[in-house]
């Protein structure tokens, strides 16, 4: 069926059906994205949907004839195939390390598993202002989770070469850990136009969104948080004033109160930091943040149980529930991109993508050491 006949059915915005749309013609995938505003989206939406209508046995099947494999990550290898090739939008995602991550979630995260599956079967929400890395994110429904786009290869190759594997093992033997808890790694090795041309990723990771419902008009605020003494080129070089909506978002906040805590929560939040950062460092990981949110206790009524710093504990001064975690932890200084990177920064101050593994780590228990008051009362 050619372009014209399908764009004959449009109709209203959202009317389309997606789900026909890996039948039709090359010509076909390539001309209905021009035709229809929301078309990036809803095949995006509908691809990760269509990943999950198999179950995680289905994936373990497929992983062992070998490109997939079931408990480890899946190896960085080129694939064919015609029905995707010329399309800009449409990609078959697979799940990597299937069996692996369903351990994960059951063992480690608690999540039940029929619950998670079910998330999936419902539409998407796009979010709005995807910040100055371009990342395409959805929330589930509810917004448990969230789908973040990994559109930079060096990233996605270091998740799979390096990072996956060991992630998995160090979660497992460090359940308290900070490292923010990902549910599901979706790929595609597929030849594809869209990739070549970067306008639809090939890669996602799920994540479990502790920080839902914060509703600033209650109290609530969340802060991203990276050292403040490096160098930025976006927030020192170019004026507040002209600086795009994109371009602000990209930047990590600034602390504007105190963490308020008793001085044995602040031993046990530095302990956990100091062991989680060991372990990027040893992995030669910097740019990490601190994702930091902060709710009333009586906004909820009650106090998760048991308490952790993921979840939520109650600040020293009884006032607020604070939670947190540690996220954006893929750019691997060895990789060729950062090396790049790092030679093209050396004239300018050292900055956040430039500096070395160790000294990003001391900046950043240093700055999280200053961040939080200790409350004797």
């Amino acid at each position: 069926m050619g372009a014209s006949r399908e764009y004959s059915r449009l109709g209203d915005a959202g009317t389309y059906n997606f789900a026909e749309v890996t039948n039709k013609s090359l010509f076909a995938k390539l001309v209905l994205p021009c035709m229809y505003k929301d078309y990036k989206t809803k095949a995006l939406e509908h691809c990760i949907g269509k990943t999950y209508r198999k179950s995680v046995e289905q994936e373990a099947e497929e992983a062992n004839e070998g490109l997939h494999p079931a408990w480890k990550a899946p190896p960085v290898v080129r694939t064919f195939r015609w029905d995707v090739f010329l399309s800009l939008y449409f990609c078959h995602y697979h799940r990597a390390a299937p069996l692996l991550f369903r351990q994960l979630r059951r063992e480690v995260y608690n999540i039940d598993e029929d619950y998670y599956q079910d998330q999936f079967t419902k539409p998407l929400k796009l979010a709005s202002g995807l910040g100055f890395s371009g990342s395409v994110f959805f929330f589930t429904q509810n917004k448990d989770y969230i789908i973040k786009s990994i559109g930079r290869r060096f990233e996605y190759i270091f998740l799979y070469k390096e990072l996956l594997d060991p992630l998995a093992d160090y979660i497992t033997h460090n359940r308290d850990t900070l490292l923010s808890k990902i549910t599901d790694v979706l790929y595609s090795f597929d030849h594809r136009l869209g990739s070549y041309l970067g306008v639809s990723p090939s890669h996602f990771i799920i994540m479990r969104n502790d920080l839902t419902r914060f509703d600033k008009g209650r109290g609530c605020k969340k802060w991203d948080l990276k050292p403040p003494n490096f160098f930025e080129p976006t927030r020192d070089l170019v004026p507040d004033r002209i600086k795009s909506k994109a371009a602000k978002s990209g930047l990590a906040d600034g602390m504007d109160e105190e963490i308020i805590l008793a001085r044995k929560q602040k031993a046990d939040l530095m302990s956990l930091l100091e062991r989680d950062t060991e372990f990027l460092m040893q992995k030669e990981i910097i740019d990490y943040s601190l994702l930091l949110g902060r709710y009333p206790v009586d906004m909820f009524g009650e106090v998760p149980q048991p308490e952790s710093f993921f979840t939520g504990v109650r600040s020293g001064d009884g006032k607020w529930i604070y939670k947190m975690c540690i996220l954006d932890f893929l750019w691997n200084v060895k990789q060729l991109h950062p090396k790049i990177i790092q030679a093209a920064g050396t004239a300018l101050p050292e900055q956040t993508i430039t500096t070395q593994p160790h000294r990003y780590r001391t900046e950043f228990l240093k700055m999280m050491d200053d961040y939080i008051e200790i409350y004797d009362g």
